[in-house]
């Protein structure tokens, strides 16, 4: 839990500085984070004030503004890392969920779901990801493999399980 509630708070601080200075050079992104407080009482409010923080600079402004996109898309910067900010809540609200053991009540509306997927995809397809992380890129590329995704819960289709 330690970890994903600092990794999650990080990331919001870390997007809302991107999208604060309006970084548009890869090379002058940040690599301080935003600590997170020994004391488990404080992170409620740490994720708050993080949150906040990401919600007052996603601004029209800013989603508009000529800012780094790391998925080298036609999308502005800001609304890259609108989507990314989203598709961390979603996966680390699920998370949280099953450490609350209270994951089956857990949905995602399916409009969502697919953009962020493609989102997610686009991401780790892109030069970036390649300059970044050359392994998982190389590894993504394969030797003619097909990746397939679908839904769970259409009828006929398969059931996903946990593990």
């Amino acid at each position: 839990m330690r970890d994903m509630v600092e990794h999650y708070g990080q990331t919001q601080h870390w997007v809302s500085q991107i999208l604060e200075d309006r970084i548009i050079d890869p090379a002058q992104l940040t690599t301080q984070y935003a600590e997170l407080p020994a004391d488990s009482q404080d992170w409620p409010g740490w994720l708050s004030e993080a949150a906040s923080r990401a919600t007052a600079t996603c601004t029209d402004a800013a989603m508009q503004a000529q800012v780094f996109n790391a998925a080298g898309d036609e999308r502005t910067g800001g609304q890259f890392w609108l989507l990314s900010l989203l598709k961390e809540t979603v996966l680390h609200g699920y998370d949280a969920a099953v450490a609350a053991g209270t994951q089956r009540d857990y949905t995602i509306d399916d409009d969502v779901a697919a953009e962020l997927i493609s989102n997610h995809l686009t991401m780790l397809t892109s030069p970036t990801w390649a300059t970044q992380r050359p392994d998982s890129a190389a590894a993504l590329h394969g030797n003619g493999e097909t990746l397939l995704c679908h839904a769970t819960d259409e009828p006929g289709s398969a059931t996903s399980r946990d593990g």
